[in-house]
């Protein structure tokens, strides 16, 4: 059949950022495994690797630590999309005569990301990568343009449920915040109409005193998040302390990264990732994990409240980032982080009230979970013509 390079232009040349109002940014870390997490909007002071302009049908593809699976294919219409550096950007040549939804599953598979992971670990570079060139040198799988569209479409079905259930998701979680809003902002919560205010506020909603260190962004006085629960510094986890399981480690990226014997929290959880590029960033979970170098928190009957409070003030937590080598935030600077606290039978009613919605979204996830076994399952059989189409 011939090799990728044959077909797909690698890092196109005259395929620079050349934007100078705005772009849509896609750093390596906003993708995982064909799922665009997250897109930045940046209106100038553009990052140096801010730099391949991306087009409908291209595919991204992370040369650093290609076993953390960061590559998508972009089929979205944002305007002036740029990629970081760090992806090798594949562009069909010829749609006529190779998939490019088939070419995005064929590098998906374990054979090729184990292939590029193993040059990646002989690279002299500071991280773990390949090159494009390492890239363009890979055999394609012999089948014929029919066959490629037939295995492309199997696989894009289980994807589009995929894409399906995490637009549900997103709605469900907006649905949740903005009855947050409602409720604890512009306080119109249940009986609001019968509730004398004073200094712009209910009656008997808890205050402390003007802590401007941690004061969160508006004219309220609060008290501190301590006061309802408190936060808890997971285990610095070591690899000698790794054994087999099926509980996912949330470290200081928030991202799974093995299996541990520590730290192990139950159900429902919320993390903050304790240091590294995403520090400050806030995080539930409805399963079990093991807490390594996060701060978690864990309360059934508030837990909910407590994770709207913190998304509503997530600009206040990343400024929360203390030490000069390697910035951290603390648990204890968590805790004092000062909120205005509603009555203990408010707290319990938005958290049963919005509890289904977790629900639906924890029956999502799970969906989500047994559908991708169960493509992945079937991407190497097919690639590899065992399974006949």
């Amino acid at each position: 059949m011939g090799k990728i390079k044959d077909y797909f232009e690698l890092n196109p040349p005259k395929n620079t950022n050349n934007y100078t109002d705005y772009i849509n940014y896609i750093d390596t870390s906003s993708v995982t495994k064909g799922i665009l997490y997250d897109i930045t909007y940046l209106d100038g002071n553009f990052p140096s690797r801010a730099n391949r302009c991306v087009k409908y049908d291209d595919i991204l593809y992370s040369s650093v630590r290609p076993n953390l699976r960061h590559y998508y294919h972009y089929k979205s219409n944002y305007e002036n999309v740029v990629a970081s550096t760090g992806y090798v950007l594949l562009r069909n040549k010829n749609k006529e005569l190779y998939s490019s939804e088939f070419l995005y599953y064929f590098l998906g598979t374990d054979s090729v990301v184990k292939y590029l992971s193993n040059i990646a670990e002989l690279s002299q570079s500071t991280f773990p990568s390949f090159s494009a060139k390492d890239l363009g040198k890979i055999e394609l799988p012999a089948f014929d343009f029919i066959d490629q569209e037939k295995i492309a479409d199997i696989l894009t079905t289980y994807d589009n449920l995929i894409e399906n259930n995490n637009k549900r998701i997103k709605l469900l979680e907006q649905m949740v915040e903005n009855l947050y809003k409602e409720w604890f902002v512009r306080f119109r919560f249940p009986g609001y109409k019968n509730v004398e205010f004073e200094e712009k506020k209910p009656r008997g909603w808890q205050v402390g005193t003007d802590d401007k260190k941690h004061f969160a962004p508006t004219i309220f006085k609060y008290d501190e998040l301590r006061n309802i629960g408190s936060f808890t510094r997971g285990k610095n986890i070591t690899t000698a302390k790794m054994i087999e399981g099926d509980i996912p480690v949330i470290s200081a990226g928030l991202q799974p990264s093995g299996y541990h014997n520590e730290a192990n929290v139950y159900g429902a959880s919320l993390t903050i990732s304790a240091s590294g590029a995403n520090a400050g960033y806030l995080q539930y979970h409805m399963k079990d994990i093991w807490a390594a170098d996060c701060s978690y928190y864990q309360d059934d009957a508030t837990i909910w409240f407590v994770y709207n409070t913190l998304k509503y003030l997530q600009p206040v937590i990343s400024n929360l980032q203390c030490g000069a080598a390697q910035p951290h935030v603390y648990p204890k600077n968590i805790n004092r982080l000062c909120i205005l606290i509603p009555p203990e039978e408010l707290i319990h009613k938005y958290n049963d009230y919005v509890k289904p919605y977790y629900d639906e979204i924890k029956m999502l996830n799970q969906q989500n979970q047994l559908l991708t076994k169960q493509r992945d399952m079937l991407l190497p059989r097919l690639m590899s013509g065992r399974l006949e189409v």
